[in-house]
């Protein structure tokens, strides 16, 4: 099997599930553009390379399709860290950071925020 170079390909997250009330949509859609905007690649297709997946409760707790549970235990197996969504985008970037030594680093998420970010970027290559 052959890993990728840092360089390689961005950090990327999978999202698995649907948010079952507005509160974690909410926090579901702000994950998402946040961890975009540090320059994370977001998927909801376990396809590929998955280097950390945020899961909704339902799934952690079980109540899932066969689908979600198959992909739940393929992440699992790969070691890879299923969290919720109540981590924080910093969490999910240490915990990036500490574990995956094959992709691209990332930027901090507070100095990706709004007009910052082509400056962050930069600053971070």
């Amino acid at each position: 099997m052959t890993t990728s170079s840092i360089s390689d390909r961005p950090a990327r997250v999978l999202f698995l599930g649907t948010p079952s009330n507005s509160v974690a949509l909410d926090r579901w859609a702000e994950l998402q553009e946040r961890l975009g905007l540090a320059g994370i690649e977001t998927t909801t297709a376990f396809e590929g390379e998955v280097d950390y997946a945020i899961l909704t409760e339902d799934i952690l707790d079980g109540y899932c399709t066969a689908a979600e549970a198959l992909t739940l235990q393929k992440l699992r197996a790969r070691g890879i860290t299923c969290a919720s969504t109540c981590a924080g985008p910093e969490q999910i970037l240490a915990a990036l950071t500490e574990t995956s030594a094959d992709v691209a680093s990332v930027v901090p998420i507070s100095a990706a925020r709004g007009r910052s970010f082509g400056r962050a970027v930069s600053n971070a290559v």
